[in-house]
C-alpha cells in the first residue's frame, strides 16, 4: 500500500509542506505583511487539499461512493 508520502505527484507536492510553518510564522513575526502571508498560506493549501482527495478516495474504496463523498 503507497503512502500519501510516497505516490507520485503527491511527492513532487510535499517539499510545498514548508510552507506551513512559514506562514503560521510569519502571522506572528511580520503582521503587516499580508501578501506575504497570503503567498505562503496559498503555497501551503496545495499539498493539503491533495492529502484531504486522497483521504476522500480511501474512504470512498472502503465505504462505497455515497460515504465516501460525505
Amino acid at each position: 500500500m503507497q503512502g500519501v508520502f510516497f505516490s507520485g505527484y503527491s511527492l513532487m507536492l510535499n517539499w510545498l509542506l514548508i510552507f506551513v510553518p512559514i506562514a503560521i510564522g510569519l502571522e506572528f513575526l511580520r503582521p503587516a505583511s499580508h501578501t506575504l502571508i497570503f503567498l505562503a498560506a496559498c503555497l501551503a493549501i496545495v499539498p493539503l487539499a491533495g492529502w484531504l482527495g486522497r483521504a476522500t478516495e480511501q474512504l470512498a474504496r472502503h465505504t462505497g461512493d455515497a460515504a465516501g463523498g460525505l
